[in-house]
């Protein structure tokens, strides 16, 4: 094979298809400079790696290349020959943790060398190649070219650090910091954990369509209990007088829900899953949004159309049957990622988050992902040196370490747009070289036991999803986001939108089974791009702590401080 065919298999072996042009100018510095295809595709590679981002050689950045690579080596390797391997540029790689015992790029890198089959390859090469020139903050990642340790303007101009912005307390709290040890016990509510080794996805239609019949005949018939209605009825039995039907909100379309477009389909049993439409125009008040599962009460004259003159969609579950057990207040610090600004990677509000808790003492603190952010686009952009299991790792481990000898428990909450999960809601906490407490990774969803205090927590943000497809009438409620936080509770679910909004990839199965509610917590945490609230529905205090960056802004996160039961009661508004 001659160097030409060399260079372009080496070319296309890397998913590069160079034009004729282009083989043509790297034969050209081969030749001028003495140096062999393997050789050359390395040096490259290292190159555009460093310099480029990875990008595709052009005859602009070849030329460069030859000048910064070749030009001043000419003089003094004389001594090379085609056959011959000269010293390749090093590689630098900055912020790289010192000790890592899964190396990922060394393994990375070496498989770029694999590709190249001629020449004797160097076993402390890399080792020599990775190094760390600068310090970088803890939780920066390791990359190609030096991340920037100038605070991000925005961020650093802000005023009101450290404020509070709203407050819930029929009480004056005391100074937020963890006076005493309090022995608690943070296990998962449920007995099915949903773990990484949980086959998703792997569903046929039909289970599909069994799991969203369960959901409708689940809730339906606890509405139907609780508001002493009578027996449901087939939705398409013709009706002179008022009957009763169950269902679940549809759209007629693939359009947004509005009042002219709503179905009720039925479930397999009553209604062997049909739809029928509903007229809404005799209700003086509704809030309806695709997924709800409602109780209807109203006539079908022609056995075409159901006209409703009442609507039940409200069936929270009691609270847990027994009172949290622990004798001190307990304080609990809650932060909901993003954790860095879209413009920066040195992770300044996971610093300062770290720099309250540590000086706080919280017991326990709950960060709910992302860590390690999919729409930061400096994260994806191939600059950073390490996987992104990796750099989550090496957050987790920044926090661990920055705790150790406190009494701070540590959760981790997954996310969906967290590069080191799965794509898919509910979403399984990653594997971690760091699994043990103080560090409990949990899922999103999560449903918690602290010593008895239920606490829910979901890192997808279904307030907004609901906002975009709830109508509402008469429009313009006094509490909107009371109301959509209300649906969580009232459905029974963490996500109770279906179907999910566009880009959401759900497992129907995971869905009902792990974000479904079998009672209503003590305490529910949905963070939300909406503002930041705390409310008090259904005898379950519902906090958004909001984000804690906001673009390049700094955002907000939560602190609580929960008190014992007294006089065996217990309330979130006590």
């Amino acid at each position: 094979m001659d160097i030409r065919e060399g260079i372009k298999s080496q070319f296309l072996d890397l998913g590069i298809e160079p034009s004729d042009s282009i083989l043509d100018k790297c034969v050209e510095i081969c030749l001028l400079h003495n140096i062999d295809e393997d050789a050359f595709v390395e040096t490259w590679m290292a190159y555009s790696v460093t310099n480029l981002e990875g990008e595709a050689p052009t005859i602009e950045t070849l030329s460069n290349m030859e000048r910064k690579e070749f030009a001043n080596k000419n003089n003094t390797s004389s001594t090379n020959t085609p056959g011959s391997r000269p010293p390749t540029t090093p590689l630098t790689i900055y912020n790289k943790t010192p000790t890592s015992s899964k190396k990922p790029a060394v393994e990375n890198w070496n498989r770029l060398e694999n590709i190249t089959p001629k020449g004797t390859k160097d076993a402390g090469l890399f080792g020599k190649h990775l190094s760390t020139p600068v310090s970088q903050p803890n939780f920066s990642p390791a990359s190609f070219s030096p991340i920037p340790t100038t605070p991000s303007g925005k961020y650093s101009a802000r005023t009101n650090a450290g404020e509070s912005v709203v407050d819930f307390s029929e009480r004056t709290p005391g100074d937020w910091v963890g006076k005493e040890r309090v022995a608690l016990t943070i296990n998962p509510y449920r007995d099915e954990v949903l773990t990484s080794r949980c086959r998703i996805m792997m569903e046929p239609l039909s289970e599909k369509a069994a799991v969203l019949n369960d959901v409708i005949e689940r809730v339906g018939s606890y509405l139907v209990e609780i508001n002493g209605l009578q027996e449901p009825t087939y939705n398409r039995n013709v009706s002179a007088t008022e009957v009763v039907c169950v269902g679940r909100i549809c759209c007629d379309s693939n359009d947004h829900l509005n009042p002219c477009s709503v179905l009720l389909e039925g479930s397999q049993d009553k209604c062997l899953g049909q739809s029928v439409p509903l007229d809404l125009s005799r209700l003086a008040h509704f809030t309806l949004f695709p997924g709800q599962v409602v109780a209807v009460v109203g006539v079908n004259p022609t056995g075409q159309r159901f006209i409703a003159t009442k609507l039940y969609h409200s069936a929270p579950l009691p609270l847990p049957p027994l009172l949290p057990r622990f004798t001190a207040p307990i304080e609990i610090v809650i932060a909901a990622g993003p954790f860095t600004q879209t413009d920066s990677l040195t992770y300044e509000p996971l610093e300062d988050l770290m720099r309250y808790v540590t000086s706080h003492r919280p017991h326990v603190l709950i960060l709910v992902g992302p860590l390690v952010d999919l729409r930061q686009h400096q994260l994806t952009a191939g600059s950073i040196a390490e996987t992104y299991d990796d750099f989550f790792d090496k957050i987790v481990k920044g926090v661990v370490n920055q705790l150790k000898g406190s009494w701070t428990q540590v959760v981790v909450v997954s996310s969906a747009d967290d590069a080191a999960c799965l794509p898919v809601f509910p979403t399984p906490p990653p594997l971690s070289q760091h699994p043990s407490p103080p560090l409990h990774l949990v899922p999103d969803p999560a449903l918690l036991s602290i010593n008895g205090l239920v606490i829910a927590l979901t890192a997808t943000d279904s307030l907004m999803h609901l906002g975009k497809e709830e109508i509402s009438f008469p429009p313009g409620g006094s509490d909107r986001l009371g109301r959509l936080a209300s649906h969580l509770l009232q459905q029974q679910h963490l996500y109770p939108l279906w179907p999910p909004i566009e880009g959401l990839t759900v497992d129907s199965e995971l869905w009902d089974t792990h974000a479904s509610l079998p009672l209503t917590p003590h305490i529910l945490v949905t963070p939300s791009h909406f503002r930041y609230f705390i409310k008090h529905l259904h005898g379950c205090l519902i906090i958004n702590p909001e984000h804690l960056t906001k673009g390049t802004a700094g955002g907000t996160f939560a602190r609580l401080e929960v008190e014992p039961p007294t006089d065996d009661v217990w309330t979130p508004a006590s």
